[in-house]
C-alpha cells in the first residue's frame, strides 16, 4: 500500500485519467474529489463488499437449489449478520 500526506486543495494522480484532490479536512473525516473518466464505477469499500455479497448470493441461488447450497448461503448470510452485530461495538470502541 502506497501511503501519501497531502494538503487540502493537493492532489495525487492514477494512470492517465484519474485525480483525487482533497477538498477538506474536518476533525476525523476527509473529503475528497474523484476525477475520473464517466465509464469507471467508483464505489465505497462498503458498497463495493455489498454488491459483491449480492452477486455470490445471486450465483449461489442460479447454480444449483440443493440442501448444500442453500447451507453456503446460510453460512454467508451469517457472517454478515455477525459482522453487522459487531459494527456497533467497534464504533462504541473507537469513542
Amino acid at each position: 500500500m502506497l501511503v501519501l500526506t497531502r494538503k487540502v486543495d493537493e492532489s495525487i494522480t492514477i494512470g492517465d485519467s484519474i485525480v483525487i484532490t482533497v477538498l477538506a479536512v474536518e476533525g476525523e473525516r476527509v473529503k475528497l474529489g474523484i476525477n475520473a473518466p464517466r465509464d469507471m464505477l467508483i464505489l465505497r469499500q462498503e458498497v463495493f463488499q455489498a454488491v459483491q455479497d449480492q452477486v455470490k448470493i445471486q450465483h449461489l441461488l442460479a447454480e444449483d437449489t440443493e440442501p448444500d447450497t442453500f447451507s453456503e448461503l446460510r453460512k454467508l448470510l451469517a457472517s454478515e449478520s455477525e459482522q453487522e452485530a459487531s459494527e456497533p461495538e467497534k464504533k462504541a470502541d473507537d469513542s
